[in-house]
């Protein structure tokens, strides 16, 4: 009889030490299961109550707006700047008193409803007011252009240094289907010495970056003329020459702080030596709308002054005539017929001065 009573106290403990164990275990996995299936109700920033309203607002700028949408961008405060103590405007604007705004988190994609809800239109952006202005330094090119040549000049005071930068020159004419250009670049009157930049090879638009520097004092600065002179090298390393830019420093402001980026179209070289009186260069153009002339002086050299002159201011150094067959002759009438054949264009040429009446 004892030992019957000891197993079935013993079956009777292991049994309810089974029955424990298993509880603890279905209730573990009860409270995993439950936290699976349990999640945080996320509170909307937007406030339901002002949606009908917001969307009449906007319905009503985009009536508005209609007319223009194609010119303009609404410009909208969006419904993640939300704040508090906002005080009201007219027009629909509004600012924020004695406090910053926040940020709200976003948690996922949203909805359209809860992208447009909170938002406040407050007018309107017209893009073309900001857009830069359109450089058509390289693209406008006039007919029978031979290149367009770019740099920079400043001025040093203290050290007196004239720091000049070749940039690019753009659409050059070479004399045959490949160009490997370089320049040269003269501070005239010395035409001895100059300085000439590295060569770019088979390119009809070199990009050069380079930086030169003249010495050259203050007093005499305004005096001095900048000369660049392009050159093709060919496949037996001659020299062609394309084109040239003078560019007078007399009407320039130049300082320390005043960098001057300038462009200028490329002309050809007047290799012809000078007249016996000087030579002038000017151009002619003629609008056949309004029966206007325009002549503009450009360049003259070789001018022969007299002992005399520097008293009478008026002294007759020279001239020329230009115009129809009746008057002149030679490149006097070509420069004329070239004038009418392309009428609103600049028509510029060099002409030898005669003395006598």
């Amino acid at each position: 009889m004892p030992e019957q009573a000891v197993a079935v106290a013993g079956g009777i403990i292991g049994g309810t030490l089974l029955f424990v164990l298993i509880g603890i275990t279905a209730y573990l996995l009860w409270k995993k299961f439950c936290r699976l299936l349990s999640y945080e109700k996320l509170a909307s920033p937007v406030k339901t109550a002002n949606a009908n309203a917001i969307f009449q607002d906007q319905s009503t700028s985009e009536i508005q707006l209609k007319s223009t949408r194609s010119r303009s961008v609404p410009f909208i405060i969006p419904p993640t700047l939300h704040g508090r103590d906002w005080m009201t405007l007219t027009n629909e604007e509004q600012v924020q008193e004695d406090s910053v705004p926040y940020v709200v988190p976003q948690s996922g994609p949203r909805s359209s409803f809860h992208s447009l809800a909170g938002a406040y239109v407050v007018g309107t952006i017209n893009p073309e007011l900001y857009k830069f202005p359109e450089d058509k330094s390289e693209t406008d090119f006039p007919e029978g252009n031979i290149g367009r040549l770019w740099f920079s000049i400043e001025y040093e005071q203290e050290s007196e240094r004239l720091l000049v930068s070749l940039i690019k020159v753009r659409k050059l004419q070479p004399p045959a289907d490949s160009c490997s250009p370089f320049v040269k670049i003269y501070l005239l009157p010395d035409e001895r010495s100059y300085l000439q930049s590295k060569t770019k090879r088979k390119t009809l638009n070199p990009q050069f970056d380079e930086n030169f520097v003249f010495q050259v004092s203050s007093k005499m600065l305004l005096q001095r003329t900048l000369k660049f002179l392009v050159y093709h090298v060919d496949k037996q390393k001659k020299h062609h020459l394309l084109g040239q830019v003078i560019f007078p420093l007399k009407n320039e402001t130049l300082t320390d702080d005043n960098k001057l980026v300038v462009w200028r179209d490329l002309e050809k070289e007047n290799l012809e030596p000078p007249s016996d009186y000087g030579d002038i260069q000017f151009s002619l153009s003629y609008n056949d709308y309004l029966g206007r002339l325009t002549v503009v002086v450009l360049r003259a050299r070789g001018l022969k002054l007299q002992e005399e002159s520097h008293a009478a201011k008026t002294h007759l150094l020279g001239h020329v005539v230009v115009g129809p067959f009746m008057y002149t002759r030679g490149k006097e009438l070509e420069h004329w017929n070239e004038m009418i054949s392309k009428p609103k264009e600049l028509v510029k040429r060099w002409h030898a001065l005669c003395h006598s009446m």
